[in-house]
């Protein structure tokens, strides 16, 4: 994959400041501590290394609750160069990622740390503090930088590969993996307090439980992998049941995920969108005789309500209730006033109208249901630019034009989705 200049750029001085940073001031490095820091890289590296692939793309590991620790217990730049040098060497052996990703993500991470544990102590934070109240703001913030630095270099690379707003993808990102990282903290603040007040070896506590931890990430991905299985088999039923909308489900989810991201909701919503996007037909099964008789209108539009409360109670048994109801409100309009017993706006979320815009999109590309013909990309764009405020909610509307390939005016309105290089949020997972 070819990478934009502007990203190879980005890469190159993230890679290089780091290693100007480390020469610069390798002296001030805690050396004499050297068994300390060697013990906290080789956890770094176990954590890392025992990560987990989540279902929808993420990588999960337990390696943020070290990070705070070192950022509470050591200086700056001897946090950055710990958890470079751990993060850097954790992540390429169960990966096999070549020089460039282990530098840029070792170096990503190493200065995001470097700036939680300026901020951590230029705000008194201590560990062999005698008073802990007196800690708790400093052991909240060092810990936060280090998320929204994370999540800024890992921002900057995903909106860079994937074409989307920097600053939505920031946020998107901060958003997403806050709290799972916030409650990492309170586990990394035990560690550095029993190892700078009792004894070192009480870090070891963490290496033990590391198996524990990795069984129960497994066991919940394990579970959301078989949620995974059970809507790919209702979409499978669907299409057998109208082969001849083959493909449309998949269609439909990936226009919709592309439209989600340039609107910046954050990955769980995405998550759902998708779901729903692939399951808002799952209704249909049972109606293919009506639609193979071409029935009159009214037989059709009784369809399109029938099949979507249909659907919304075969997902509503799902444990994400969410999915039922953007399943129930595809079909309906932004506006009243855009026809008859259309739902209004105050009902209906984001994820339905982007899956509204997104099935009409599809179905007239390729002339399914209502439609028996195909239309012309360029009357469809034409159509929904004329249904702004209306049919669709004007925000969705512009972000499908934006992602719509420039200066396009025939073929697929939709994007070809490319393979996208490894980056880790802790706590978070791969984007």
């Amino acid at each position: 994959m070819r990478f934009p200049n502007a990203l190879v750029l980005f890469i190159s001085s993230v890679v290089a400041a780091s290693a100007i940073l480390l020469v610069a001031f390798s002296r001030t490095v805690s050396l004499d501590l050297f068994p300390e820091l060697l013990l906290f890289i080789l956890l770094i590296i176990a954590a890392s290394y025992l990560i987990v692939q989540d279902p929808a793309g993420y990588v999960v590991s337990s390696a943020t609750t070290l990070f705070y620790a070192v950022i509470y217990l050591f200086t700056p730049i001897t946090a950055f160069f710990v958890v470079a040098l751990g993060y850097a060497i954790g992540n390429t052996l169960p990966r096999s990622w070549v020089t460039w990703r282990a530098s840029f993500n070792g170096a990503q991470m190493g200065l995001s740390a470097l700036l939680g544990s300026l901020v951590y102590r230029a705000l008194g934070g201590d560990p062999g503090a005698p008073s802990l109240a007196s800690q708790l703001l400093p052991s909240l913030l060092g810990p936060l930088t280090h998320h929204i630095a994370n999540n800024f270099f890992v921002g900057f690379f995903i909106s860079e590969v994937r074409r989307v707003p920097f600053l939505r993808t920031w946020v998107s990102f901060v958003r997403e993996f806050l709290w799972s990282n916030l409650l990492s903290i309170p586990t990394a603040l035990l560690i550095a307090v029993l190892y700078a007040r009792v004894h070192h070896v009480f870090v070891l506590a963490f290496l033990v439980s590391l198996p524990f931890q990795r069984w129960a990430i497994k066991l919940y991905l394990g579970e959301r992998n078989t949620y995974t299985k059970v809507m790919e088999s209702l979409v499978q039923a669907c299409e057998l049941s109208l082969p001849h909308t083959k493909g449309h489900a998949r269609r439909v989810a990936d226009l919709s995920l592309a439209v989600g991201r340039e609107l910046g909701l954050i990955e769980r919503d995405i998550e759902l969108i998708e779901y729903a996007a692939l399951l808002h037909d799952v209704g249909m099964i049972g109606f293919d005789d009506i639609l193979a008789a071409q029935s009159v209108y009214e037989d059709k539009r009784r369809l399109i309500d029938e099949h979507v409360r249909v659907g919304s109670e075969i997902v509503s048994e799902l444990p994400r209730g969410e999915i039922g109801e953007m399943v129930l409100n595809h079909h309906a309009a932004f506006s009243a006033s855009a026809g008859k017993g259309n739902r209004t706006v105050r009902h209906v979320s984001i994820g339905a109208r982007i899956i509204a815009l997104a099935e009409e999109v599809d179905s007239r590309l390729h002339g399914l249901f209502p439609y028996v013909e195909p239309h012309s990309p360029e009357s469809v764009k034409q159509f929904v630019v004329g249904s702004r405020g209306s049919v669709f909610d004007p925000r969705v509307v512009d972000a499908f034009l934006r992602v719509v390939p420039r200066g396009e005016s025939t073929g697929v309105v939709g994007l070809e989705a490319e393979e996208t290089p490894t980056v880790v949020l802790e706590g978070g997972g791969k984007a």
